[in-house]
């Protein structure tokens, strides 16, 4: 597991840690790399950013969009990936998750891939498509292990008892839980159901648990936060932001606050 994770969760202030989804070079590199600036001047504990494809099917119309817009722009794997180093340079503490799909690492190749993102700083990758009985995820996984980097893996409401033990036996950093079914952006969880499901997490297991998909707002994020997870998932609703906001020349300021009102509520 990487340290810097471990450190991010083992600090008792914030008390719920703010994890930011951002796609990566979205809608450059250089705005991109100035958003970032500000979640973490502005209190995020853990950014994800997807690096993009085209079968993005985990992802509803908002985060589809900003890939659709990354991939027309001949932005690469490789570009989010030096964006990762530009983060890491401008900030030491930051958790930094590398999130998409497997099809991109398996044409890298997956070796390569994690010898580039340690190289840049990275944390962690959460592979949304690759279940563990799949042969590429083993490979990626024990090169993540290899390089004491840290692999997330996604649970859900739907997940079984046996299936998630299987799946917490071998993720690290922490475990992303998925507080609705659909695609992101598209629902809002129900705290109940959420508590229910880290009540039964925490039984297992001591790993972190994230909560993500369906928080909208900063209220949203309390009531999440109030049930009791290590830190929230907050993305399409950032990513629609800065979709909104393009002509905007504060945009990243602006995108700071936003994301303060959030962390005000954590």
């Amino acid at each position: 597991m990487s340290n810097r994770l471990e450190n991010i969760f083992q600090s008792s202030s914030p008390k719920t840690k703010l994890v930011s989804y951002f796609v990566g070079c979205y809608p450059d590199p250089d705005l991109s790399f100035e958003l970032i600036k500000q979640a973490i001047d502005n209190g995020v504990s853990i950014l994800e950013i997807g690096y993009c494809t085209s079968e993005a099917s985990a992802e509803g119309p908002i985060i589809k969009k900003a890939h659709d817009h990354v991939l027309e722009n001949n932005f690469t794997l490789k570009d989010t990936i030096k964006l990762v180093k530009k983060i890491r340079d401008y900030n030491s503490d930051v958790g930094i998750v590398l999130m998409g799909y497997i099809a991109n690492l398996y044409k890298y190749p997956i070796p390569n891939f994690v010898e580039d993102i340690k190289k840049a700083g990275a944390d962690a990758v959460l592979v949304v498509d690759a279940p563990h009985e799949l042969k590429e995820e083993n490979i990626l996984r024990e090169n993540l292990n290899k390089n004491e980097l840290s692999l997330i893996k996604l649970v859900a409401p739907t997940t079984d008892e046996k299936r998630l033990k299987d799946i917490i036996k071998i993720s690290s950093g922490f475990l992303y839980q998925v507080t609705v079914t659909g695609t992101t952006g598209q629902k809002s969880a129900n705290e109940s159901t959420v508590k229910n499901f880290i009540d039964k997490i925490k039984e297992i297991s001591n790993i972190p648990v994230c909560t993500g998909f369906g928080i909208k707002t900063p209220e949203n994020a309390k009531k999440m936060a109030n049930t009791g997870p290590s830190g929230v998932i907050v993305g399409s609703t950032f990513v629609k932001y800065i979709q909104d906001n393009l002509e905007d020349k504060n945009l990243p300021q602006n995108l700071g606050k936003l994301i303060s009102s959030f962390v005000k509520e954590l």
